[in-house]
């Protein structure tokens, strides 16, 4: 099964809240920062998930969250 990787841009104070939401759907994906000062971060998930994520993804733009992503790509292996 092959991982998956988003890579997102937000404001820097919903970092934590996107990472608590993909957090309590267990083993939906990581939420890893790259960097906080310009809000980005990067989602890490796998194949059989990426429905599941692009959903839960739309639902937060829908609460208003700000999520943009940049890239969805296989993942390159770098955490």
């Amino acid at each position: 099964m092959k991982s998956w990787e988003y890579i997102i841009h937000t404001k820097k104070e919903n970092i934590d809240f996107i990472n608590k939401i993909v957090e309590a759907y267990d083993g939906l994906g990581n939420v890893r920062t790259l960097d906080n000062k310009k809000g980005l971060i990067k989602i890490i998930t796998n194949s059989f998930l990426l429905n599941d994520m692009d959903k839960v993804l739309e639902k937060l733009k829908g609460h208003n969250v700000s999520i943009k992503i940049l890239e969805k790509r296989e993942w390159l292996g770098v955490l």
